[in-house]
């Protein structure tokens, strides 16, 4: 969600748009109070950083964010084999990267060989989502200089929606070499936007690519002033010195409503927040305890501090994203009743007062909020449950040591499909790199095994019923 000043709304959209040359500079000036960590798209999977790498860099093809349909992008077209398993994409002739290289097929090849080969003397670390999204993928190979063409392993039904996600962008070979280890901080893409300058704590521009093959973006430049202190943001916003602000309280936002200057929007995100049990706990082994914590949660408590800014959900899909089965399945037995989960607990034999522990990111503080009014339902049920706020470097080695009873933790689909929530939830290797996942699942290999078998579903039908 943003909010924007009118009278500048006209500059705020920095989505890659066709829109005419501009007789005078527009400049869009932003607030937030994150730092991007970087912006190599093969490293990126914050939110902060993505809101650059898709205005930095272009994928084969592009996601409409109104009808969610893929358009061609850098590929104009493309065709699969009668298998499903090669697919065949035509470049579009003509582009070039923010360094005046061309974008060729040999770009393309580049692009991916370095994700996926493990001895590529570019690949900089373990990129964290490519394995996760491109498990299918054996080979990219260049046909001519605008045909590349890819292989898979088995037919893999979201292939192409896989391609929107940042990992899959198209980058500079040429900035790549240059830069090595600090490309993070160089970007080089096709992009609407480049990277003018960047004081990482303080100061970040980005200036349109007036070269750009949809046409000069709409806006010239865009300053984003990032200050960890919110209150301070929204003083900049009020004395007219930011045009957007993303980072405000909700009881900010709802201020800002009742000026008749400011203009509120906000998008559907496809994210999911939940709470992972770790199930290798002994406690948590017993069905009832787990069950009884479900029973204690009251999803009241969402609409209460975040208002009408979140939609509970009993599922692991966001609204959306989920098939017949999964928008059915609102699993009305485990709705909040503390009566229900005070008799879980005494029939399983849990002594009264037993303690647990959640761990969650010291900056989550409306989620704090959530859970501490969780932890009293617990009390009421006959469990104490310790909240312990840690910092991210904390949060990672317990969460990949497993030295937790419970984790609050989220996921934003890469690409519009069910695959790219599930496959990741239930990824072992993301829980080893310190992101909690639902990998310790007693039936992990059983939903596997039905998520691969709906990756190989051409019927749509057919795939939602898997």
């Amino acid at each position: 969600m943003n909010i924007k000043r009118f009278g500048r709304a006209a500059a705020a959209l920095l989505l890659p748009a066709l829109a005419a040359p501009l007789a005078a500079a527009i400049v869009v000036r932003g607030g937030n109070v994150f730092d991007p960590p970087g912006m190599d798209p093969a490293r990126v999977w914050d939110e902060t950083s993505s809101f650059y790498v898709v205005n930095i860099f272009d994928t084969l093809v592009r996601l409409d964010p109104r009808t969610l349909t893929i358009q061609p992008s850098l590929a104009t077209a493309w065709e699969t084999s009668p298998d499903g398993r090669t697919w065949t994409f035509r470049l579009r002739r003509g582009v070039r990267f923010h360094d005046g290289t061309p974008l060729d097929a040999d770009a393309v090849v580049f692009s991916f060989w370095r994700q996926m080969d493990p001895a590529n003397p570019r690949r900089l670390d373990d990129f964290p989502l490519f394995p996760e999204i491109f498990s299918h993928l054996q080979a990219v190979r260049k046909l001519d200089d605008q045909r590349v063409q890819f292989v898979l392993s088995a037919p893999y039904f979201p292939f192409l929606a896989s391609l929107t996600a940042d990992c899959a962008s198209i980058v500079s070979p040429a900035a790549v070499r240059r830069h090595g280890a600090e490309f993070t901080r160089h970007p080089v893409g096709t992009g609407p936007f480049m990277l003018e300058s960047w004081l990482p704590g303080k100061r970040l521009v980005l200036a349109a690519n007036r070269g750009y093959w949809r046409g000069r973006p709409p806006v010239d430049q865009f300053v984003e002033t990032i200050e960890p202190r919110t209150e301070l943001l929204s003083k900049f916003f009020q004395e007219g010195t930011l045009d957007i602000l993303s980072s405000y309280s909700i009881s900010q936002m709802a201020s800002f409503r009742k000026l008749d200057w400011v203009r509120v929007t906000s998008e559907p995100l496809f994210s999911v927040t939940y709470v992972v049990l770790n199930s290798a706990r002994p406690r948590l082994r017993s069905r009832a305890v787990r069950q009884a914590l479900c029973h204690a949660w009251d999803p009241r408590a969402l609409t209460l501090v975040f208002q009408d800014h979140v939609l509970p959900t009993h599922s692991l899909l966001p609204p959306g994203l989920a098939g017949p089965a999964a928008a059915a399945a609102t699993a009305p037995e485990l709705g909040f009743s503390l009566a229900k989960a005070k008799a879980l607990l005494r029939r399983d034999g849990v002594p009264a007062d037993a303690p647990l522990e959640m761990v969650l990111l010291r900056d989550e503080g409306l989620i704090f909020q959530v859970l501490s009014m969780y932890a009293k339902n617990l009390k009421q049920a006959g469990v104490l449950l310790k909240l312990t706020r840690l910092a991210p470097e904390e949060y990672a080695r317990r969460v990949a040591a497993g030295d937790y009873d419970l984790a609050i933790s989220s996921w934003i689909a890469d690409y519009p499909d069910p695959d790219s929530m599930l496959f990741p939830l239930l990824s072992d290797k993301l829980q080893q790199q310190g992101f909690a996942t639902v990998a310790n699942a007693g039936n992990r290999r059983e939903l596997l095994e039905r998520l691969r078998d709906a990756r190989r579903q051409g019927d749509l039908a057919r795939r939602q019923a898997a």
